[in-house]
């Protein structure tokens, strides 16, 4: 048979392939015609994409999304196991495949009135006897029964760590103690390596009143090490005492090594200890968030471990088109993978959440910033944008100008809080209030803006003002109530399993992280040879490092 034309045969029908048919076609729609004014459809559409939570409310009604897309990615998540994996998640399965061990940061706020799933039962037995001495610490802290080597009450708490150690308990503190009348204790982070936070600190707090947490899981981090040493060396000479004694009195350990902490000489009755199978960045809610709790309070501690594990619960029992960190997940992932947008923007409309962005910058870059899945192949398509932002009222002042009319086309989130009470004056309450409807009405207009652009001019200023207005950014709207400790709580853990079932969908492990060490032997070395120890052997030769080095040795010595 002579056949002059060969036909293509059809793709094989998948959950990805009907998303990329999908995608196709809703990208020559732009977001105007989707929300579509004040059709029925439209409105139809936008309570179908809003969803409530408790005090958390969050609209998808701005992606470029259907339902029909919802059920087209509820299916993809389906397919890839998302149920199952979530299962054994909670069940204490390794799921950290490359690390050999569990991934239970849930176990730190399952509530001891309530039976844990089959296979947390140990884990969040230790977990709340550690909690248990977390309180007494905090209880003697304000009772004013916590006394440094010289004798005198504790009245402040450096909290030292980074990443993980650091993020989540800073971001709470900054997000909760907003008034100093709202602080049982004055808590202040050090995190930088370079020690310019802790310089500060030095010249200002009384060496005979503070207190000294250091929170790092090896216990090895090199940022946290030097810090320490440098705060103890301080601590030392201004109260003169020896080291092993100021540890002695004024320092709290918190680690998954004890053993590393007695080595230190920090005593039993001052450390704190959490398990390996809790990593960094999910671990606020373990004893690393003790300076929280001395800070606000365990009521208020406690508070957040429920809106946590309310979230937990949530997650764990809700379909996936009624499950939000599913919803959030696969939203996610249908930008990054099937629109091929390449940034995120986290945008709070609050400055209390100034520390937000930062803190998913870890959470999830960490996270699934791999290219390499659980099978050794190469994955061959994004598995996460590069997540950044701002407070969005600072925002609008700086970068709001390119991705209004520039030529990025960006995703983003924005989180708003609804009300927020405050005990003043009635004229203080009054301009108070106006500028939080100030703040929300920016809040609202901006993310009309991103999602219509030019369509978002009203007819009466259409000609009387430059247009231009790109639009079509998809984005989402997470709003709170109050920003109380509950809320937050529930906010980040949303977030949480929002990375991991997206690490389902691009089959990664969101619980190890190998990309940040060699960055750290390759400093190790330079170090020695900055110090004049050793000559960099260990470092591959490269003429640009080298000429850097010969610099900062001409301008130190």
């Amino acid at each position: 048979m002579n056949v002059s034309k060969l036909s293509r045969s059809p793709r094989a029908y998948t959950p990805v392939t009907a998303l990329d048919a999908h995608a196709e076609q809703l990208q020559a729609q732009p977001l105007s015609d989707l929300l579509g004014g004040d059709t029925l459809s439209a409105q139809q559409r936008a309570s179908d994409l809003a969803f409530t939570f408790g005090s958390l409310h969050v609209d998808f009604s701005k992606q470029r999304i259907t339902p029909h897309t919802l059920k087209l990615l509820s299916d993809w998540a389906r397919s890839c196991g998302v149920e199952t994996k979530r299962t054994a998640l909670f069940a204490g399965k390794n799921v950290n495949t490359s690390e050999r061990r569990a991934a239970l940061h849930m176990a730190a706020r399952w509530p001891s009135t309530k039976k844990p799933p089959s296979g947390m039962e140990s884990a969040a037995t230790f977990c709340q006897q550690q909690q248990a001495r977390l309180a007494e610490m905090v209880a003697r802290v304000h009772e004013g029964q916590w006394f440094g080597a010289t004798g005198q009450t504790i009245t402040d708490v450096v909290h030292i760590g980074v990443g993980g150690s650091d993020l989540g308990p800073k971001l709470i503190s900054e997000a909760l103690a907003d008034r100093p009348s709202h602080e049982k204790a004055s808590v202040h982070y050090v995190s930088t390596m370079d020690g310019a936070q802790l310089l500060p600190l030095m010249e200002r707090l009384n060496p005979a009143t503070t207190l000294l947490v250091l929170a790092s899981k090896s216990f090895t981090t090199a940022d946290t090490q030097f810090n320490v040493r440098t705060a103890l060396a301080w601590l030392s000479e201004a109260l003169e005492i020896d080291v092993p004694t100021v540890c002695r009195y004024q320092l709290v350990g918190v680690s998954s090594k004890p053993e590393k902490m007695t080595d230190f000489g920090i005593p039993e009755a001052h450390q704190l200890v959490f398990k390996d199978w809790i990593g960094g960045r999910f671990s606020l809610w373990s004893p690393i968030g003790v300076s929280v709790a001395m800070q606000l309070g365990m009521e208020a501690f406690n508070a957040l471990l429920a809106g946590a594990h309310a979230m937990d619960q949530h997650f764990l029992d809700a379909p996936l088109e009624e499950n939000l960190p599913a919803l959030m997940a696969l939203v996610g992932a249908w930008n990054c993978q099937f629109l091929n947008i390449p940034t995120h923007a986290v945008l709070p409309y609050d400055g209390r959440l100034k520390s937000f962005s930062a803190y998913l910058q870890q959470l999830e870059m960490e996270s699934n910033g791999k290219s390499v899945g659980l099978d050794g192949r190469s994955v061959n398509h994004a598995t996460c944008p590069i997540i950044w932002g701002d407070v969005g009222p600072n925002a609008q002042h700086a970068f709001y100008q390119l991705l209004h009319q520039g030529g990025h086309t960006v995703s983003a989130d924005f989180v708003a809080v609804a009300k927020r009470d405050v005990t003043a004056t009635d004229d203080v309450s009054s301009s108070l209030c106006a500028q939080e409807q100030l703040t929300l009405a920016n809040c609202l207009a901006q993310s009309q803006l991103f999602a219509l652009g030019d369509d978002a001019i009203p007819a009466t200023l259409r000609g009387h003002m430059a247009q231009g207005y790109r639009g079509n950014h998809p984005n989402s709207l997470l709003l709170l109530k109050e920003l109380n400790a509950w809320g937050i709580g529930a906010l980040l853990a949303l977030y949480e399993h929002k990375v991991f079932v997206q690490s389902v969908l691009w089959n990664l492990n969101p619980f190890d992280q190998p990309g940040v060490e060699l960055g750290k032997q390759l400093a190790t070395s330079l170090y020695e040879m900055l110090a004049g120890e050793t000559l960099a052997h260990n470092n591959v030769k490269d003429p640009s490092t080298e000429q850097l080095l010969c610099k900062i040795n001409e301008w130190r010595q």
